[in-house]
């Protein structure tokens, strides 16, 4: 496990979009927020492009990835928003670089993709909970996340979270995961990490409870929670049924603690809510007496 060096305002720092293409108008927020707190920004060469509905080309986005890691200019890289393409750049990254290059990462979403091959091929620990699309407006950014931000790649500081037990017990080992239907998308691929002994963090937006149910029955198929340590779900948001006869996504997590045999939390503050901790993905963590706390 490497955690990147802190950033410090008068950093450079670079703005990549490994997946979605988007309006440059949303981004200008986000690029004026990085400036006001002191950074220089530095663009990648496909940010602003778009074949169809990702940000260029495969090879382009990677290209991106990859010169932002190798820039020693560079301190830290910043991804723009989600949405989908970050698993199809995965073959065209500079693995090698982006070891011996170790910085700081901050996306969410579709990034969990990237940031689990990067922890399966280097373990560089990244930072996950937050885009410069969706999280900075004209108005500002929600004051929590933007604390929990710049503790997180300014000081490496994370506050602990008081959980809630579904089935309870001690566990530790490194904090894994993200985005559910990333993370079930990467299983049986050479980018998906060793999870075992890890603590599995789950999150997901947009997702009916059945499709819920399909992507954990898909990592329960494969093993992943006879490996883990135990299994701690964030938000899932805006996950309603097309029905109300089947069920809500509260059921799902009932099912699902009933399936398995290690310890289940909920009630970790981070996801696609407007309120989130950005959180260190690799990093060790330990619960005890139902908090959620770091290793430093």
């Amino acid at each position: 496990m490497s955690l990147p060096p802190e950033l410090q305002p008068g950093d450079t720092v670079g703005v990549i979009a490994p997946s979605g293409s988007f309006e440059r108008e949303r981004l200008a927020p986000g690029l004026t927020f990085l400036r006001a707190k002191g950074f220089d920004v530095r663009e990648g060469t496909s940010l602003y492009a778009q074949e169809r509905y990702l940000a260029g080309t495969d090879r382009a986005r990677a290209d991106d990835v990859n010169a932002m890691f190798a820039d020693g200019d560079v301190k830290g890289i910043f991804v723009a928003r989600g949405g989908y393409g970050a698993a199809r750049i995965l073959e065209f990254l500079d693995w090698t670089s982006i070891a011996q290059n170790p910085k700081v990462l901050v996306g969410l979403s579709d990034t969990t993709a990237l940031q689990l091959a990067i922890f399966a091929r280097t373990e560089l620990v990244t930072f996950s909970g937050f885009l410069l699309c969706s999280d900075v407006t004209v108005e500002g950014v929600q004051e929590e996340t933007d604390k929990a931000l710049w503790e997180a790649v300014c000081s490496h500081r994370f506050e602990g979270v008081g959980l809630t037990p579904l089935r309870g017990g001690e566990v530790n080992g490194p904090f894994i995961g993200g985005c559910l239907s990333l993370v079930a998308s990467l299983v049986g691929t050479r980018f998906f990490p060793v999870l075992d002994g890890a603590v599995l963090v789950l999150e997901d937006v947009n997702e009916p409870p059945y499709r819920v149910d399909r992507m954990l029955n898909q990592l329960a198929m494969a093993g992943v929670f006879d490996r883990v340590a135990g299994v701690v779900f964030g938000e899932f948001v805006d996950c309603e049924p097309e029905r109300e006869t089947e069920g809500r996504i509260e059921d799902v997590v009932d099912d699902f603690v009933a399936r398995v045999s290690c310890p289940v939390f909920c009630g970790l503050p981070y996801g696609h809510g407007k309120v989130r901790r950005v959180l260190p993905i690799g990093l060790g963590v330990r619960i005890a007496r139902d908090v959620l706390e770091f290793d430093l």
